[in-house]
This record gives structure tokens, C-alpha cells and sequence, in this order.
């Protein structure tokens, strides 16, 4: 199968961490070439990927009107080599596991967000429902700048029996719920986690808010009462990972 992959950042980070997966690139043919595509140029002649200058509107159609910034990958989409049966043998890879599960995260700029945020705070892997989840699509891939290749993701059909799994494995699992009264700067939390995070709307559903050890807030003020899921996964994220930074 292929997808496409779009936007000078995302082809850029994927040419530098999984350049096999680049059938053919597609260039603005345009009279200035700026120093990123003279770095993507880079790239197409150390790994041999054919490549063709096209026109703007080639690349609009292709894109469907998006933000492509003349550049535009065709990526082989190989077939993902995790499942539900490997979430196990990839978390005893790690001595203290950092995992991330999303529950109801439709939209896929929140999803390519979070993935971005989460590959940056270096989480072991992701872990969401088949359903009412985002598809790993070109939306996905762009948002996330090509990050979505940098780890596991798996869809399973329970994040339940998910999270009893994790459990069984001593792993500590927190819930986010913007009506909690546990702040998350005045709990200490140490790996290994899993942080479950819901849509803005939404939240995590109740059914998985019951099946958390702890449920953590973040303090917000001037009446706004939710922020948007990939902000408050960096936050999360990156509060954990202070915290443990310091510990021995």
C-alpha cells in the first residue's frame, strides 16, 4: 500500500529516520530553490529516490488543497508488525515503561500532534482503540512532521483489558480529568506510567476514568475550562519526565 506524506518539515524528518520508505518525491518546479529543498536534494541523491518537478496545481490536487509547501513524498505503507499480542514484549524492553493511551482522539491533527509531543518526550509506545480513534493517515503524518514512523502505535480492541494488562505488570495507570482535584504538581509520579488522555470535548470515558489508579488535573484560570488534547499531553508528559529526572 501507499499514502502520501507532505510539508518540508514532515518529508525532512522522515528522510533522516526512515528514508526506505520513500517510493518517489515530488518537487515545485520553481525558478528559487530554497536551503530545505536544497537539503531534501540532499537526501534524494544519497538514497537514489526518483524524484519529479511538478506544478502547483498538481500539488494542490494531490494534497486536496493543503499546506504542501512544494514538496510531496509517495511512502510505502508497510504493514504495521505490532499488535495486541506485542504490547507486552515491548514494555519489557524497558526498565521503567513511559506508555501513552488515547482514548477518543478523532480528529487527526490532535492525533498527529500528540504523536509529535509524545516522540519528543520519548514514550515507549502508543496505544489506542480501533474505534473512535483517528486513522494513522497523510493529515496524521503531516502534523506529527513524520515522527509517526519513530515508534510503536497500536490499535487494540479493549484499552480495558488493555489497561488490566499494564496493571498485572505493575504499571501505574493515570487518568486525566479536568474535574479532578489531584493536581499534578502536587503529586509525585513516578514511572513506570501510563497516562490516558481523552478528547478536549470529551474526556476519557467513565468506564476508563474507573479503571485508573490516580486522576490528575491541571490548574487552569480566567474560566477556561478544557484545553486542547495535545497541549495538555505536552504538559503531562513533560511534568512525569521532571519529576523523574531527578530521581536516582
Amino acid at each position: 500500500m501507499e499514502d502520501i506524506i507532505f510539508g518540508i518539515y514532515p518529508v525532512i524528518n522522515l528522510l533522516k529516520n526512515n528514508p526506505s520508505l520513500f517510493k518517489k518525491i515530488y518537487i515545485l518546479n520553481n525558478k528559487k530553490i530554497t536551503n530545505k529543498i536544497k537539503e531534501i536534494f540532499i537526501y534524494i541523491n544519497k538514497y537514489n529516490i526518483p524524484y519529479y518537478m511538478v506544478k502547483k496545481q498538481w500539488l494542490n490536487k494531490k494534497t486536496n488543497n493543503h499546506v504542501h509547501q512544494g514538496i510531496l513524498g509517495i511512502i510505502f505503507l508497510k504493514k504495521s508488525k505490532y499488535h495486541k499480542n506485542d504490547i507486552l514484549k515491548i514494555i519489557k524492553k524497558f526498565k521503567k515503561p513511559f506508555i501513552l493511551m488515547l482514548d477518543r482522539i478523532t480528529d487527526p491533527q490532535n492525533f498527529g500532534a500528540c504523536i509529535r509531543t509524545a516522540v519528543a518526550a520519548k514514550i515507549n509506545i502508543i496505544i489506542l482503540s480501533k474505534h473512535h480513534s483517528s486513522k494513522l493517515n497523510s493529515t496524521v503524518r503531516k502534523i506529527s512532521c513524520g515522527t509517526s514512523e519513530m515508534l510503536p502505535i497500536i490499535f487494540v480492541n479493549s484499552l480495558i483489558q488493555i489497561i488490566n494488562l499494564l496493571k498485572n505488570n505493575n504499571i501505574t495507570i493515570i487518568g486525566t480529568d479536568n474535574k479532578s482535584k489531584n493536581i499534578i504538581y502536587d503529586k509525585k509520579i513516578y514511572l513506570p506510567i501510563c497516562l490516558i488522555m481523552g478528547s478536549e470535548n470529551k474526556g476519557i470515558r467513565p468506564i476508563i476514568k474507573n479503571n485508573c489508579d490516580i486522576l490528575l488535573s491541571i490548574p487552569l484560570f480566567n474560566n477556561i475550562n478544557s484545553l486542547n488534547v495535545s497541549v495538555s499531553t505536552g504538559i503531562f508528559l513533560f511534568e512525569i519526565i521532571r519529576q523523574n529526572l531527578f530521581l536516582k
